[in-house]
C-alpha cells in the first residue's frame, strides 16, 4: 500500500534530519500502526544532545548506547533513534488481537521509533481509549506508566515528607503520584523557575530553586533539619544528582533512583554519606508490563490524573530539529513537547 515512510535519523551531534526508508513486510503476528502523536523524553537526549563519536573514540562506556563500534564512523545514527512515546492507528494486522483502525499505544524496541509507520509484534502494541482526553494526553500514559512500575517499589508515603529532585516531565508526574499516596509534604527541587511552578500546580507543597539556594539548606530548612524520608532522583543524565538525593535523605531514609544513568560507572557517589545514614536505596527502569501501560491510560481518560500542565509544545514533523532545540534546551518554558505526525501529507 506503501512504498516509503518518512522516518528521522540523527546525522551529527545536534542534527536530526527527515529521510525515506521502504515500509517493512508484516510477520505472524506483527501489527502495523500509522503514528498520530509522539512526545520527546529525557531518554532520548543523549543520542542529539551527546557527540556520540567523540565519547566512543575516547573510550566512554555510554550505556545509553545501542551503537555498535568497530572503529568507523558511528554518525549516520541508525534510523529512528531515539522516540519512544508513540500513540497511533493500526494499519494493518497479521495479529488476532489488533485490527485496522484501533487506537494505540506503540512501544518500540530500543527507542527506535522516529518512523511514520511502525511494524512491532503484538506484544509491544497496547489498546487506548479514545475520547474525554486529547490524544496528546493519553499519549503520556506511556511515561506514567513507567513511574507506576517504579512506583510499586516505593515504602509506605502517608504522613511522610518526600523531596522530588528535578521538575522535569517525570518529577512532575511523581509530585502527582505522591500527593495521591498522601505524602504529608511535598518538596520539589530544581533550577528552573518555571518548572518549579508548575511543580505546585502538580503536587508540591513547597519547592526549592536550587538556583538561588543549595538544595540541601532548602530542604534542611523547610525540615527543620530532619531532611526528607523519601527523595525520588529524577534527574539523570550528564546532570545526574544521585549525590544530593543522598545529601537530601535523611537518617534511615529511602532514595528512588528514576533519572537514566548515562554510563555504566558513576562518580561523586557518596556511599560512605549513604552507608552512615543507613538509607535504602532503589532503582527503576524499563517498563514493559502492559498493565503499567494500561493503568495509566485509564487514569488519565478517567480525569484522575491531569497531564495537561506538561504539554507546553506541539510542532508539526517537518519540525523536528526546532523540537529537538527546544526539549533538550529547555527552551520557551518547554516541559513536554509533542510531534505531530498527523501534519504529515
Amino acid at each position: 500500500m506503501f512504498e516509503c515512510v518518512k522516518a528521522v535519523q540523527i546525522t551529527a551531534p545536534r542534527r536530526a534530519e527527515i529521510i525515506e526508508l521502504p515500509l517493512p513486510a508484516l510477520k505472524a503476528g506483527d501489527v502495523q500502526v500509522k503514528l498520530q502523536k509522539t512526545c520527546l523524553c529525557g531518554s532520548d537526549i543523549p543520542y542529539f544532545a551527546y557527540d556520540q563519536q567523540k565519547m566512543l573514540d575516547d573510550g566512554i562506556p555510554n550505556c545509553m548506547g545501542h551503537i555498535v563500534y568497530d572503529g568507523s564512523p558511528v554518525y549516520p545514527l541508525p534510523v529512528g533513534l531515539s522516540l519512544h512515546e508513540c500513540v497511533g492507528i493500526v494499519t494493518d494486522s497479521k495479529s488476532d488481537r489488533f485490527k485496522p483502525g484501533d487506537f494505540v499505544l506503540a512501544l518500540p524496541y530500543e527507542q527506535y521509533g522516529f518512523i511514520e509507520y511502525l511494524t512491532l509484534p503484538e506484544e509491544r502494541i497496547f489498546s487506548l481509549p479514545t475520547g474525554s482526553v486529547s490524544k496528546e494526553e493519553i499519549l503520556l500514559s506511556q511515561p506514567l506508566g513507567t513511574l507506576l512500575f517504579g512506583f510499586r517499589m516505593m515504602p509506605e508515603l502517608k504522613g511522610k515528607t518526600v523531596a522530588i529532585l528535578g521538575q522535569g516531565p517525570i518529577g512532575l508526574m511523581f509530585n502527582t503520584l505522591v500527593k495521591r499516596a498522601g505524602a504529608d509534604q511535598i518538596i520539589g527541587v530544581d533550577r528552573l523557575a518555571y518548572r518549579l511552578e508548575t511543580g505546585r500546580l502538580m503536587g508540591a507543597d513547597s519547592i526549592v530553586n536550587a538556583s538561588d539556594i543549595d538544595a540541601s539548606e532548602g530542604v534542611a530548612e523547610l525540615t527543620d533539619g530532619a531532611m526528607a524520608d523519601v527523595v525520588i532522583e529524577a534527574v539523570g543524565h550528564a546532570e545526574l544528582a544521585l549525590d544530593t538525593a543522598i545529601d537530601l535523605a535523611g537518617y534511615e531514609g529511602t532514595v528512588m533512583a528514576f533519572g537514566v544513568v548515562d554510563y555504566e560507572t558513576v562518580d561523586r557517589f557518596p556511599l560512605g554519606t549513604a552507608f552512615k545514614k543507613n538509607l535504602t536505596i532503589k532503582n527503576t527502569v524499563g517498563a514493559k508490563d502492559g498493565g503499567y501501560f494500561l493503568e495509566a491510560a485509564r487514569m488519565i481518560h478517567s480525569s484522575e490524573f491531569d497531564v495537561k500542565p506538561l504539554l507546553t509544545h506541539s510542532l508539526p514533523f517537518d519540525q523536528v530539529q526546532r523540537a529537538y532545540e527546544l526539549f533538550v534546551d529547555r527552551e520557551d518554558g518547554a516541559i513536554k513537547v509533542v510531534i505531530d505526525f498527523e501534519s504529515i501529507v
